[in-house]
């Protein structure tokens, strides 16, 4: 029988671990529980946990657990000592009193418009009302990172079509959701609200709004074409709206990191130090709808380069840091820049932030797998943050023209990259000039990916190594000393006259190396 079955397994278990000991009365089968009254729990115990779905409603895992074997029901030990109370009383959600519900089914819940079997129901006994234990508790009044306004919890129908603007799914509003404050056509689903890469945990009811202001300028205005950026706060830097100057390699913007092409920049008075009007312009405090803290810009980095949460690179340029004292999260400048919806040349179709960071989903250019992405609303394409910061367009020192980004998932025929030339496929993107058929890989033009941000930018500390930052331009490449092979990046790694390394990467394997074994 299957009672038998599962005891069997139970024992077996139980013997299979000799220093583990349990009290008889505590692997006694249970009847007429109170949360499972139609048929006997026994005790199971599970010493590692390998995807098994005994879980218990709370979603949290234990080890030993009392299961039913006739049904889909499993309660911890934690749970069977302090069980939930049969009747709750909680007027914010419901006006009368909620019963525990034992039977199972396909029950949808009035508040988060899901049907999850494993957890609890409550109902109402005047009234058709069905939910969740874990629902009725949920926030009145919160603010999430992907809306500027607070959102308050309502389950009264309201008249036309919402969409979720997080997941971008239809929100039925004969069930819960949450909605803007202020009057906005903005709804969410309830669970989608409440994703901890959304909301920051704080329940808002009856606490004061605070003013808070995005556009907070970086620069004091001096006079006319002329400001004290905050970055750069010993000189003064002066808008330049010339265009065509002389492209040079080496001239990148302090904040993006990115090469000085055609645009308008603010130059320093006194020194090379220069910006893009753009990124002159950034402001001091923003929220960005991947973090729910609100983030700050930083300029002076305690390691000399930090790593962005979104497309994975390393910058030694400005970033975007969280304002909460325990938290590191961090975007560079162009990642946060990142809005809904956006416009992709290479795709006919707005792409939105409805990536769960829980999920991992393919690129469709780079073919890099990665949770944090932007997917289009009508079709399967996915773009990672990575492959929407690329530029545009690029100046390359050996051609007089600027170089276009292209993607081309049904191209045909063969590529040649003019630096390294090897063969470059337009399905993984490809930089090209139009007028002199150049064609160039994203690598070989801005570096490789992980560095590709990292720019020629004074010294810095890493586990003990002073590195200095150096332009790659000499005619013959350095050899790195750690994976031997020619430094092609823009930037090399220099640790003396005769170290240098070609990647940050290779800093760390010569650092592991010096420490743990002869070089």
């Amino acid at each position: 029988t299957p009672h038998f079955i599962l005891a069997k397994k139970c024992l077996y278990k139980f013997s299979s671990l000799h220093a583990i000991g349990f009290h008889k009365e505590c692997i006694k089968p249970i009847s007429k529980h109170p949360y499972h009254p139609k048929h006997y729990l026994r005790f199971v115990y599970y010493p590692d946990w390998s995807g098994n779905d005994k879980l218990c409603f709370c979603s949290n895992f234990s080890a030993s657990v009392y299961s039913c074997s006739l049904c889909d029901f499993t309660i911890c030990q934690p749970c069977y000592r302090n069980p939930p109370l049969l009747a709750i009383d909680y007027p914010k959600k419901h006006n009368h009193t909620l019963f525990y519900f034992p039977r199972k089914g396909s029950l949808t819940c009035d508040v988060c418009a899901l049907s999850d079997h494993r957890s609890l129901m409550y109902s109402c006994t005047q009234c058709d009302f069905l939910t969740h234990i874990d629902c009725i508790y949920l926030p009145h009044v919160i603010k999430i990172s992907r809306h500027e306004h607070r959102l308050s919890f309502t389950s009264s129908p309201t008249p036309g079509k919402w969409w979720c603007r997080v997941c971008r799914g239809k929100v039925d509003i004969d069930y819960g959701r949450y909605s803007c404050l202020k009057g906005c056509t903005y709804g969410v689903h309830s669970k989608c609200a409440i994703r901890k890469d959304v909301w920051d945990g704080k329940e808002l009811e009856g606490t004061p709004e605070d003013a808070y202001e995005e556009d907070v300028k970086s620069f004091n205005e001096i006079s006319d074409g002329i400001i004290q950026h905050f970055s750069h706060q010993n000189h003064h830097m002066r808008l330049n709206v010339v265009t065509d100057r002389t492209f040079d390699e080496n001239k990148c913007c302090q904040a993006c990191t990115l090469p000085i092409c055609d645009d308008i920049i603010y130059n320093c008075m006194q020194c090379d130090f220069v910006l893009h009007q753009e990124c002159a312009h950034l402001p001091r405090k923003k929220q960005h709808a991947t973090h729910p803290h609100p983030l700050s810009l930083h300029v002076d980095h305690q390691d000399g380069w930090f790593k962005c949460e979104a497309c994975d690179r390393r910058n030694n340029g400005f970033g975007y840091l969280c304002c909460e004292s325990e938290c590191d999260f961090m975007l560079d400048v162009c990642c946060a820049s990142i809005n809904e919806a956006l416009d992709n040349p290479h795709h006919p179709h707005p792409l939105y932030l409805t990536f769960n960071p829980e999920t991992l989903q393919y690129c469709w250019i780079c073919q890099k797998l990665g949770a944090m992405r932007l997917n289009c609303g009508e079709c399967t394409f996915v773009l990672c943050f990575g492959c929407a910061t690329l530029p545009t367009k690029l100046r390359y020192k050996h051609d007089p023209h600027f170089l276009i980004f292209a993607y081309d998932k049904d191209a045909s025929g063969k590529y040649v990259c003019d630096v390294c030339e090897k063969e470059a496929d337009p399905k993984s993107g490809i930089y090209t000039c139009h007028e002199c058929n150049a064609t160039l890989h994203i690598q070989c033009l801005l570096g490789v990916r992980e560095d590709m941000y990292m720019m020629p930018r004074g010294e810095f500390i890493f586990r003990e190594l002073d590195v200095n930052v150096l332009p790659n331009n000499h005619l013959t490449r350095n050899i790195c000393r750690c994976c031997h092979n020619r430094c092609t990046n823009k930037v090399v790694y220099k640790l003396s006259d005769t170290i240098k390394l070609c990647s940050l990467f290779c800093i760390y394997e010569w650092w592991h190396k010096k420490n743990y074994s002869t070089i």
